[in-house]
């Protein structure tokens, strides 16, 4: 419960912040996601994510909770189905990442995406863009609930934020995730040096 209010209250901060301090930036008239539109990170919060309890839909239309993820490392970041700049780079980066982990060790790492957009992500839209993305079985793609995909986000240290076009700023972030639910590594930016990463996973598998 403490580590729910804690989050509640920046979800709280964070978007008040985001009304005030975002819509100068945007407010021309040709809005763009490109590298320009790109938000800060902020840091992970501490707790586990499987605390959270909120549900998922996977874009195969199951209903899952993160806690089913208990007991395996995963790597986990936030995107849309229609971004054009921004997630496709980030998505081809954690490619390459769970290539080289594979390599490393034998075993393909669980990948996972959650959609910042909750109205027209849904299972369909998603699975289509993980068969455009050519992404494997390794991978899960979830949508939810606005306020859940708010807090998730404020746990793993992404910002974002809906512009007028309808398209998102955000964060550019994946983060590795302990058999606890605990975000133990985190990669900002693209086109990261991701041995850290990689060597915290070895360590933990």
């Amino acid at each position: 419960m403490k580590f729910q209010s804690t989050i509640i209250l920046v979800i709280l901060f964070i978007t008040f912040g985001f009304s005030l301090g975002c819509d100068d930036q945007n407010s021309g008239p040709h809005h763009h996601h490109g590298d320009n539109h790109v938000l800060a990170a902020s840091d992970a919060a501490q707790g586990s994510l499987f605390d959270l309890g909120s549900k998922w839909t996977t874009e195969t239309n199951q209903t899952i909770t993160l806690k089913e993820f208990k007991g395996s490392l995963f790597i986990i970041s936030m995107f849309y189905a229609t971004c054009q700049s921004i997630c496709p780079r980030l998505v081809a980066d954690m490619e390459q990442l769970s290539k080289k982990i594979a390599e490393k060790t034998g075993t393909e790492p669980r990948m996972v995406l959650v959609s910042f957009d909750s109205e027209k992500d849904n299972p369909a839209v998603l699975n289509a863009y993980k068969k455009k993305m050519n992404l494997k079985e390794n991978w899960t793609l979830l949508s939810g609930k606005e306020e859940d995909i708010r807090m998730l986000s404020v746990v793993l240290g992404i910002n974002y934020k809906k512009i007028s076009n309808g398209e998102f700023n955000h964060s550019a972030v994946y983060s590795l995730v302990s058999k606890e639910g605990i975000v133990v590594s985190r990669i900002e930016g693209i086109g990261s040096n991701t041995e850290a990463l990689i060597v915290q996973y070895q360590n933990l598998k």
